[in-house]
């Protein structure tokens, strides 16, 4: 089980709300980098939203990940299914991967986690994260990364964080 908690600093109102305003339009795919590996210029809690034909507003700056992410969000917008991916941006060079790499040594990964918002459930989870962003008390963000699992917000003391036992996830306070 590996759960990233990320700092407050890195969730942006400007994104979620560019979030919430795209979903009035159609379905957006939210890119998350939950774990770096090796010499990367992407940081964990970099996003990326894709809506339309490769539109594209975020965080994420690294060229050869911004392009493949945005290639493979294509694939999420069509099917629904959240997806990860591991990619090696080094030498120019990239290999992408839903498995990474055990070699810890000579690699460098960035893994990034996929997942299509779409309908009133993800405006409703796109307007919490507004709110806890406004709000003067501390939120969490939670994105549980398992296919079939939508994120969503709790309280920080919220005993909700039991129920990931076990389980992979991305969690950031907002």
């Amino acid at each position: 089980m590996t759960q990233m908690t990320v700092d407050p600093k890195t969730s942006s109102l400007e994104l979620f709300s560019c979030l919430l305003n795209q979903l009035s339009q159609g379905p957006v795919v939210l890119a998350i980098v939950t774990a770096t590996q090796g010499h990367v210029d992407s940081q964990v809690g970099d996003k990326l939203l894709i809506w339309g034909d490769a539109q594209s507003a975020g965080s994420l700056t690294e060229n050869t990940v911004k392009a493949t992410v945005t290639t493979q969000a294509f694939s999420v917008l069509k099917t629904g299914i959240s997806q990860r991916m591991v990619i090696d941006p080094g030498n120019n060079m990239f290999a992408v991967s839903s498995i990474p790499t055990e070699d810890k040594s000579t690699t460098d990964q960035v893994h990034v986690w996929l997942t299509r918002w779409q309908g009133e459930g993800a405006i409703a989870t796109a307007q919490a994260m507004l709110y806890a962003l406004e709000a003067p008390h501390t939120s969490r963000l939670i994105v549980p990364l398992v296919t079939g699992q939508f994120p969503y917000i709790i309280d920080r003391n919220s005993p909700s964080l039991r129920n990931l036992q076990g389980q992979d996830a991305y969690i950031e306070e907002l």
